[in-house]
């Protein structure tokens, strides 16, 4: 079991998730103590006649924003990436056939770090990018959760009073949900799709 020194050593240590931590539940406590709506939960229409239809799209996006982050990057950014691991190849040629020659094997691992933070730069890129684009499609429009609710979830008083309540919390979470779910790519959608199916597969009496 932790104790309080454990707590003030990850506080150290992790600042940032800390901080993080604490903003979204002193935001979860400011909603709780100012809404008017109570916590009434939101209504869906799902079920294995339509989840597909509802996810189908939200799937296409992503694999067409996924394509597009590829030719903004790939022009830029793979030149330098081939040139980088055919330097590592060279290197690592070098090294095996001098394996006693110390230069040698700091030249292999120089060229491989050199590689390596160059491809990750590249991913944080290719993920700004990703972002970028999710967030023009969001604010066109394309949405995960708002397309499933339930015909009554926009007249129930408890739960859309008006401009500013529960509806419009609901509406920011879905826009950042879905923003984060596009710029994931498209693989990473398909596991919770495989997911849903399964789960009303095995459900089916």
């Amino acid at each position: 079991m932790a104790n309080l020194s454990d707590v003030k050593m990850s506080i150290r240590e992790h600042p940032s998730t800390w901080l993080l931590a604490c903003t979204l539940a002193a935001g979860y406590i400011y909603l709780w103590w100012t809404s008017h709506w109570g916590f009434g939960a939101v209504t869906f229409n799902v079920n294995q006649n339509n989840i597909l239809g509802y996810l189908t799209p939200l799937l296409v996006t992503s694999a067409l924003i996924e394509r597009a982050v590829e030719v903004v990057i790939s022009p830029w950014r793979d030149p330098d990436a081939d040139m980088k691991s055919s330097q590592v190849k060279t290197a690592r040629k070098i090294s095996e056939a001098n394996a006693a020659d110390l230069t040698a094997s700091q030249n292999l691992v120089a060229a491989t770090n050199d590689f390596h933070q160059y491809t990750g730069k590249t991913r944080r890129y290719a993920y700004s990018i990703a972002v970028a684009f999710s967030v023009f499609a969001v604010v066109a429009g394309i949405r995960t959760l708002a397309p499933m609710l339930g015909p009554d979830a926009a007249t129930h008083p408890p739960v859309f009073p008006g401009n500013g309540g529960q509806r419009y919390y609901f509406d920011l979470y879905d826009q950042v949900l879905t923003t984060l779910l596009l710029a994931g790519g498209a693989a990473g959608l398909h596991a919770p799709i495989n997911g849903f199916t399964s789960f009303f597969a095995q459900s089916k009496p």
